[in-house]
């Protein structure tokens, strides 16, 4: 007999990335074109929001919200802006408040030295690799869990532009507003991203001493 075949682990966005995309990163912009595209991708707004959706969705939405947000904007503009309005909003959920509070009393350095909890919050398929330079800056890395590569394949399996928004709300939120930078990619199958956190430009902001076993 042959042997039975792995389940393939797929990726998916959960409901509370997609809550903060939709309703607050995109409050009264959805117009009837705009929700017929996004039916179209497999995401209905006028029904309660399901647990999880697959990664073509979420990128389906991600193009067509970026399109109707920011017109005006180039690509990958419109998708970094979108990216600091989706985890605003994502502030909004009960997760995201919980998140947010964590991230206050931590500051930046320390929550990028977590960054894998803040993406897993809202995919499944996703980590980062947080390092400190010489000079006091961070190096993020963010990338596609090896397991779930297969079934990803040639697409990307993030949005870089949007992650970048992310990150850089996240350390506003932690009291750092700084100019994260996207490094030129290497990658060519678009499963990993770095960018440059200059945290040696943030005012020193004192740490809150929060036990690290809160945190996995």
């Amino acid at each position: 007999m042959p042997l039975e075949q792995p389940l393939r682990k797929e990726p998916v966005a959960f409901d509370q990335l997609m809550e903060g995309l939709l309703f607050h990163a995109m409050k009264d912009r959805l117009d009837g074109e705009a929700r017929r595209r996004l039916h179209a991708v497999g995401v209905d707004v006028d029904r309660p929001l399901l647990s999880a959706y697959p990664l073509s969705a979420l990128l389906g939405t991600l193009k067509i919200c970026a399109e109707v947000r920011y017109p005006d904007l180039s690509r990958e503009e419109a998708r970094f802006q979108l990216g600091m309005k989706t985890l605003e909003g994502f502030g909004s959920t009960n997760m995201g408040k919980a998140l947010f509070g964590m991230a206050r009393m931590w500051g930046a350095r320390r929550m990028l030295s977590h960054m894998t909890r803040v993406l897993q919050t809202g995919v499944n398929h996703a980590r980062a690799r947080a390092r400190e330079l010489p000079g006091g800056d961070v190096e993020v890395t963010v990338e596609v869990l090896p397991e779930f590569k297969a079934a990803i394949g040639p697409v990307p399996g993030l949005d870089p532009y949007f992650v970048r928004g992310i990150i850089s709300q996240l350390v506003e939120v932690c009291g750092a507003r700084v100019p994260v930078t996207l490094l030129p990619l290497t990658d060519k199958t678009g499963h990993s991203f770095t960018y440059r956190v200059p945290l040696s430009q943030a005012p020193a902001v004192p740490a809150t001493a929060v036990p690290l076993t809160r945190v996995k």
